[in-house]
């Protein structure tokens, strides 16, 4: 949004500052704002809460391998 009010003011020639800009920077925003988030979620689970996805995954994948294992002996 700063970008393109700088751009209006450098501008001379525009006699409509801050009436356009919106419809530019709206799409841009709901590209840009949820990969952000999910970076933010990814590192925040990963360095404040301590929480590796792949860990979860070995351990999930463990017991799933246990549970098919327990199936066919009881077969």
């Amino acid at each position: 949004m700063f970008a393109f009010q700088l751009i209006q003011a450098i501008n001379d020639e525009s006699e409509n500052f801050d009436e356009l800009e919106i419809y530019w920077v709206i799409p841009i925003m709901m590209i840009i704002v949820p990969i952000v988030y999910f970076i933010r979620i990814k590192l925040f689970d990963k360095y404040v809460y301590n929480i590796d996805l792949e860990k979860i995954d070995a351990e999930l994948a463990e017991y799933e391998r246990k549970e098919q294992e327990m199936l066919e002996e009881n077969k």
